[in-house]
């Protein structure tokens, strides 16, 4: 697949999702009459830097002096690890943006199965985004010999993983060895989180290791790297809609 049909402006809604998460940064930036809310979300900075950077990654250039160039399937395997690596750092990042203004914890990958949260994972945008990862997950995995490659790949993760990531991801293993390859946001959010902390911390490239080979794992890559586009970015924009109207509330408030 080309990159270019794959850049994030050709992501279902990325568009009116990025435009309007500009809109909502900006105006918090703006807010003047609320010194102690200013503080609250000053991580949002941090969040803007690494989001945007996670975005405009378009292209590794290999000094071929030590390596060889990567071409096709296997280019944009490289590719995908580091910008989906980059966008669990900005989510990670708007984790610790959300306690940094409310108070309350959310567990990065359990967080919209509770019902605290259900304005998050009941947005139009977010049921789209896990139905899109659905689909191409179901045409991608469609017979027994795929599945089995998958599972292969998710059990080499199973293995490094910690105890509770480690029963998510068995809980899934079981789940697509069943034939059931409907996912929840839980089980993507597990996967995704997986891949990163195995291209991170545990020696994963895009050719180790070999069971599920650069093409598998390029297009995994590419079916979960646009749902976490759109999940980080709405959920930005609802908990920044929620601290605009916080503001507006004290603003009529004093009046």
């Amino acid at each position: 697949m080309p990159f270019q049909e794959t850049r994030e402006f050709n992501f279902t809604n990325f568009r009116i999702e990025f435009n309007l998460y500009k809109r909502n940064r900006d105006s918090i930036f703006r807010l003047k009459n609320n010194e102690a809310l200013l503080l609250q979300v000053s991580e949002l900075t941090n969040l803007d830097v690494k989001l945007r950077l996670a975005f405009a990654i378009k292209e590794i250039q290999l000094d071929n002096n030590f390596v060889s160039d990567k071409y096709d399937e296997l280019k944009l395997c490289h590719l995908f690890y580091y910008k989906l690596s980059d966008l669990w750092f900005a989510y990670e990042t708007y984790i610790k943006f959300y306690k940094q203004v409310f108070r309350k914890k959310k567990d990065k990958i359990t967080w919209l199965s509770e019902k605290i949260y259900c304005q998050y994972e009941n947005s139009l945008q977010i049921v789209k985004s896990l139905a899109d990862v659905n689909t191409q997950f179901s045409e991608t995995y469609s017979n027994k010999l795929k599945q089995e490659h998958l599972i292969n790949y998710l059990e080499n993760g199973e293995t490094l993983a910690s105890l509770t990531q480690k029963k998510r991801l068995g809980s899934i293993i079981s789940k697509i060895r069943s034939g059931d390859l409907v996912l929840s946001n839980t089980e993507v959010l597990t996967i995704i989180y997986t891949i990163r902390n195995n291209f991170v911390h545990n020696g994963e490239t895009t050719i180790v290791p070999d069971n599920f080979g650069f093409e598998n794992k390029s297009k995994l890559l590419q079916i979960l790297y646009p749902y976490l586009c759109l999940v980080i970015l709405k959920s930005i924009n609802i908990t920044c809609n929620q601290i605009l109207t916080i503001d507006s509330q004290i603003n009529i408030t004093n009046k």
